[in-house]
């Protein structure tokens, strides 16, 4: 059993897939949004952005930070899954080795950005980021994900990293 790095871009089914993967083995989950806001809020001089669309340079500098509670990690009887919307693939896979940990890539590039504005809404809640915003802000962020998701499929054939395509939903028994 490996540790897994669960990433990609926001609504992806990342939450979903490592809840899976927790019911079927003995996993602490962590998910790094809650320390990307900690950061962010906390120590701003650090320039962490949590942004919806992952920021290139807070993504590095979050690979950096994560790269010690890996190493700890790798070396602990206890097994891991971090789930992230705030780190690229090139910013993580120098610090995970494949041996221990099992990376998993999530997003939405064949999908049309109105298409999954239209999912988000329908399954919009309270709780959601997705929920305060704006129809206009919102199909943005949808143009934005969906171009975030085409370049993060790409960077994950180039490192050999898994990419799992949810633009119509995730199928978790197939993937």
């Amino acid at each position: 059993m490996k540790n897994i790095f669960i990433a990609g871009v926001a609504r992806s089914g990342k939450s979903t897939l490592a809840n899976y993967f927790k019911k079927k083995g003995e996993y602490n989950y962590i998910p790094l949004d809650y320390f990307v806001s900690s950061l962010k809020r906390n120590f701003p001089e650090l320039g962490i952005k949590s942004s919806v669309v992952i920021d290139k340079n807070s993504s590095n500098k979050l690979g950096i930070f994560l790269s010690r509670v890996i190493d700890i990690m790798n070396f602990s009887e206890e097994k891991y899954i971090i789930d992230s919307a705030h780190i690229l693939p090139r910013d993580i896979i120098k610090y995970l080795n494949k041996d221990k940990w099992d990376i998993y890539y999530l997003g939405y590039p064949n999908i049309d950005p109105r298409e999954k504005f239209n999912i988000i809404r329908k399954y919009d809640t309270e709780k959601d980021w997705s929920y305060s915003r704006t129809d206009e802000e919102l199909l943005d962020i949808c143009k934005k994900l969906v171009l975030m998701s085409k370049e993060i499929e790409e960077e994950c054939n180039n490192l050999d990293i898994k990419f799992i395509d949810t633009s119509y939903g995730l199928n978790i028994e197939k993937n």
